[in-house]
């Protein structure tokens, strides 16, 4: 069941302002709730009245009822007597009840029309989550790996830069593991560890207008596309997820 659907206070309210027209009491709702409102009894009525008219009816309704829990709640804040908290309470629970009403009739809804249950093919339990992730997650890794195919990483740095330092090691890691070309290049002439045969910059950094270090880049050599990927120093999670947008958004310019 989704979760919106709650026995809280709030929950009923939301439910019932936000959400859920006066079901009970609508005149093309009562042939299939059945005079005792039974959550079972849901055969469609064999004509449907006119739609303008439901809408409007129900607007009408839906606005008496606010209006009325409105008078009866400001009622009761500014003069909190014992007859106004009664009047407002039960005013409430008469919400809280058809909150309950609407519930049960959704689920027997989603039992009769499975197909219009979002929570099959998005699971809220922890089990179906995990499957969900799961397939997440290998989808991202075959985005990654089928960009790895034909673009590659242009990376700028300084030698002297602590952030560049901080940021090799993080990017040679993250291409080892997806088979991602990696061209490092410094703008100073010396390389770091992680990349000791660094290219020296002859015109690269000018070309992408590279002002800042580190800066990395997509680039697909075979059209000669280029999208940048970073500017700065970027976490492992902040590196993945801007590779994905780019594979995502310009997939047809670097794949």
């Amino acid at each position: 069941m989704v979760k919106f659907f709650t026995h809280t206070i709030m929950g009923c309210f939301l439910l019932w302002f936000g959400v859920i027209p006066c079901f009970a009491d609508l005149p093309e709702i009562k042939p299939y709730l059945g005079t005792s409102h039974s959550v079972w009894n849901l055969n469609m009525p064999e004509e449907s009245p006119d739609e303008d008219e439901v809408v409007n009816e129900t607007a009408v309704q839906m606005n008496t009822v606010r209006a009325r829990i409105n008078h009866l709640q400001e009622k009761m804040y500014l003069a909190p007597t014992e007859e106004n908290i009664r009047n407002f309470i039960a005013e409430q629970n008469k919400i809280m009840m058809r909150a309950s009403l609407v519930q049960d009739n959704w689920k027997a809804v989603l039992l009769k029309h499975p197909e219009l249950d979002y929570t099959l093919s998005h699971p809220t339990n922890n089990t179906g989550l995990q499957i969900e992730y799961d397939q997440e997650a290998a989808q991202e890794e075959s985005v990654i790996h089928e960009l790895a195919k034909k673009s590659g990483l242009f990376f700028f740095y300084r030698s002297t830069s602590p952030y560049c330092k901080r940021f090799a090691p993080l990017i040679k890691e993250f291409a080892s593991a997806y088979g991602i070309k990696v061209v490092p290049i410094t703008l100073d002439g010396i390389s770091l560890p992680e990349f000791p045969n660094s290219h020296i910059n002859q015109g690269q950094a000018e070309r992408l207008h590279v002002t800042v270090t580190p800066a990395l880049f997509a680039v697909n050599p075979y059209t000669d596309q280029n999208v940048p990927i970073a500017y700065g120093l970027v976490s492992e999670a902040d590196l993945k997820k801007r590779i994905l947008d780019v594979a995502t958004h310009f997939g047809g310019n670097l794949t």
